[in-house]
């Protein structure tokens, strides 16, 4: 470190630094060191030497109070901060430092009068004030804190020290008070309009109204309803928040694209459908206010944002001309058109997001495609179109696609080969909830001990469709063709299942029948829960409890237990109804 000091030394003189300056940063710099090598009050000694040459340098300053601080002599540092202020008395440095050291000793009316005597110097400056309230502050008197800010306020005028009232009132929990002083804030300079909106976004359930009807009422003016917009964004009312900003934004373009992108941001935060179709209205607002390529991109964002809130017109019409052609596209829009195609498959527009795959795979990573083409296999698949579903999965031999050859044997009434191809696939492909479904699934194919089933496949694939009263018909029908506890009690208890799910009143016979047809085997307990499920809607909380305990004492093993105990608590009241 000494030949470092040196050094340093040396190229100073040499570059025609004055030697008294010379000496000062090898002091400070010596200083700095000792305080790394806690030494805090070696440390002060040299910032101290600085001081006797340079009374108002920042540094030693600053690093004094550090130093002595941490060597537990703060005190020492007083006459140093009077030389400090004799030799540059408008300069507010040395005047916080006194007051912060003043408070950290608990000396208030020192405190008080040094607060005044800065003041007497400085009375229209908003510094002293705000550095005496901020303290007062701090060690828990709200009260007279505001009062002080009051004053400076009076004394100095404009928004100074708004931002300080602002903050005040958010620590004494007056929330209108609070908007007020933001407005005035973002007012005095647009900067603050950020904070008053991140401020107002902690607004309590009870102080909004009241928030809303000064911003609204007696202030109503577009920078009002723009801090409305943050707040009510804030608090999850996404879309009439996008509608008060898209009337009030500002006039030159640059405030309004700033609004904009913040209010993209946090919109980013608000879950759901509802925000991702907030940010994709702001992010298109502003590609009219941006140029070059901020335009393109500002479309990309909003065409993605439209494809997360499943608003498929939305983010085809943004992209536009971007999309028809993959060679003149900006960076990012593959990304854009990416999440296009996944909508247009869930949608069930598979033919369609084939083409777009046509046209955009060069440009799409290949982990990315393999999940499209999933994607678009099981659109197919859904639609009815099994040999689409395969020719979709083409050579894709992951675990996902295994699963998709799975559903697609099934829905072919291949049952047997459904059964392997989820067995391949094993427990990990896709969600946990996918995997729930196909194992449910390979249980009723292996219960129902044939190879080949075409009109339970067909049953199956009408429920996916989302044709349940369809479904629930073929399943009842197809049941009569198995022996009771050879596959009709799975069957009439996955059709009772379907009905219970949809309300539809064969749920209640449909389990009934399960039960007569087999009221020991596997898909006892699962009718049973279901029935009890039932009576507990009916009104019938004895039933439900009665076929409830059954479940548990009879069926001990059953995945389904943990739905009767929990459902059981509701029954006798140790877990609210929801």
């Amino acid at each position: 470190m000494r030949g470092v000091r040196s050094a340093l030394l040396a190229a100073l003189l040499a570059a025609g630094v004055p030697a008294a300056l010379v000496s000062q940063t090898a002091d400070v710099a010596a200083a700095l060191e000792l305080e790394r090598q806690s030494r805090p009050l070696d440390a002060a000694d040299r910032f101290m030497a600085v001081l006797q040459r340079d009374p108002a340098h920042a540094v030693a300053l600053v690093g004094l109070e550090r130093t002595l601080q941490a060597g537990g002599a703060v005190e020492r540092i007083f006459p140093y901060l009077e030389r400090a202020v004799a030799a540059a008395p408008n300069e507010p440095l040395a005047r916080e430092i006194e007051l912060r050291v003043l408070a950290n000793l608990g000396r208030d009316g020192d405190l008080t009068a040094a607060a005044e005597r800065w003041i007497a110097v400085r009375p229209a400056a908003p510094e002293p004030y705000r550095e005496w309230s901020f303290l007062v502050a701090q060690r828990g008197d709200l009260v007279r804190a505001r009062q002080i800010l009051e004053r400076g306020h009076a004394r100095v005028g404009g928004w100074a020290l708004a931002p300080e009232l602002a903050q005040l009132a958010v620590a004494s929990g007056q929330w209108v008070e609070a908007a007020r002083s933001w407005y005035a804030a973002a007012a005095g300079s647009g900067s603050y309009a950020n904070a008053a909106g991140l401020s107002l976004g902690q607004v309590r359930p009870d102080q909004r109204a009241a928030v809303l009807q000064l911003l609204f009422g007696e202030l109503g003016d577009p920078l009002a309803r723009r801090i409305a917009a943050d707040a009510l964004l804030a608090w999850g009312r996404a879309g009439e928040a996008w509608s008060l900003l898209d009337a009030n934004l500002p006039p030159a373009p640059i405030e309004a694209a700033a609004a904009l992108r913040r209010f993209a941001d946090r919109a980013r935060l608000v879950p759901g459908v509802e925000g991702a179709r907030v940010r994709g209205h702001a992010y298109q607002r502003l590609a009219g206010f941006v140029s070059g390529p901020a335009v393109q991109r500002a479309r990309i964002d909003a065409a993605r944002a439209f494809a997360e809130a499943g608003d498929r017109a939305a983010a085809e019409r943004v992209l536009g001309d971007i999309a028809r052609d993959p060679s003149t596209a900006p960076p990012g829009t593959a990304d854009a058109m990416s999440a296009l195609i996944g909508l247009l498959a869930d949608a069930g527009r598979p033919a369609d997001a084939e083409r777009r795959l046509a046209d955009w795979g060069q440009a799409i990573p290949e982990s990315d495609r393999e999940d499209l083409r999933r994607r678009i296999a099981w659109a197919w698949a859904r639609a009815g179109a099994l040999g689409r579903a395969d020719s979709a999965l083409g050579t894709d031999s992951t675990v996902g696609a295994v699963a998709l050859r799975g559903w697609v044997a099934l829905f072919r009434g291949d049952l047997g080969l459904a059964v392997d191809r989820f067995r391949d696939a094993g427990p990990f492909a896709g969600s946990r909830e996918e995997a729930t479904r196909r194992t449910a699934a390979a249980a009723l194919a292996q219960r129902l001990g044939r190879a080949q089933a075409p009109d339970v496949g067909g049953a199956l694939l009408l429920a996916v469709q989302g044709d349940t009263v369809r479904a629930i018909a073929q399943l009842e029908r197809a049941a009569g063709g198995f022996a009771p506890a050879g596959g009709r009690a799975d069957l009439l208890a996955w059709a009772g299942q379907l009905a219970l799910e949809s309300a539809d009143p064969r749920a209640a016979p449909l389990l009934h029948a399960a039960l007569a047809a087999d009221s020991v085997g596997p898909t006892a307990p699962a009718a049973e829960l279901g029935l009890a499920e039932l009576a507990w809607r009916g009104g019938r909380p004895d039933e439900a409890r009665r076929r409830l305990e059954r479940v548990i004492l009879d069926y001990p093993a059953s995945a389904v237990v943990p739905q009767a105990r929990r459902l059981l608590d509701r029954v006798r009241g140790a877990v609210p109804n929801s």
